[in-house]
């Protein structure tokens, strides 16, 4: 049986995966890349979940920037319900500002519109998600998910991080977790 610490020290650059178990429509088939852990609780970005009205020159228009010279109909994505209007840059870690967050070797956070703006000249981080919001967690919330099989986790692999093709994301680290979401029960229990 995993513990609550044993599950502190292993979720940072990890993803978590939403089972059918999960019932909030916000996690539907949800892949989260998690940022931090602790014990004052967690915090992830959805990494497959593109917004459909929102494009990168949209954003930088909203943020009264120049428009992009590189990848203006670069998709950005929702992070998660909370703080929908905040943004966060997910990036290789070729690539820092001053501000910028390592969660691990090859991967940083960043949330300074000037990273947004670099990204739109073409001088940003070489790989990267644009995301609106995030997914947070209460003092042991997630670990109390995790033990109702709401989350699978797993290590996250940076080009499955930053890949474009996200709609196969879900059953592609279902997979690498040994299941095939068709034989998955949407019944919730504890294991």
């Amino acid at each position: 049986m995993i513990t609550h610490t044993e599950i502190l020290t292993e979720l940072v650059g990890h993803f978590l995966i939403a089972t059918p178990q999960m019932s909030d429509e916000r996690f539907h088939q949800a892949v989260i890349y998690m940022c931090s852990h602790d014990h004052e609780g967690a915090m992830g970005l959805i990494i497959n979940q593109p917004t459909v009205e929102m494009k990168l020159d949209d954003l930088l228009n909203k943020l009264n920037q120049d428009p992009a010279r590189f990848g203006g109909e670069e998709t950005v994505f929702t992070g998660g319900p909370v703080e929908p209007k905040r943004g966060y840059i997910l990036h290789s870690s070729d690539h820092l500002m001053p501000d910028s967050i390592t969660i691990t070797e090859d991967i940083a956070l960043s949330m300074q519109v000037e990273m947004v703006v670099e990204i739109g000249a073409g001088i940003g981080p070489q790989q990267h998600k644009i995301m609106l919001g995030h997914t947070g967690w209460g003092p042991g919330q997630l670990e109390e998910e995790m033990v109702e099989n709401m989350w699978l986790h797993l290590p996250a692999e940076p080009n499955m991080v930053f890949d474009a093709h996200t709609r196969d994301l879900w059953q592609e680290t279902l997979a690498l977790r040994g299941f095939n979401a068709g034989n998955l029960s949407p019944l919730a229990g504890r294991a």
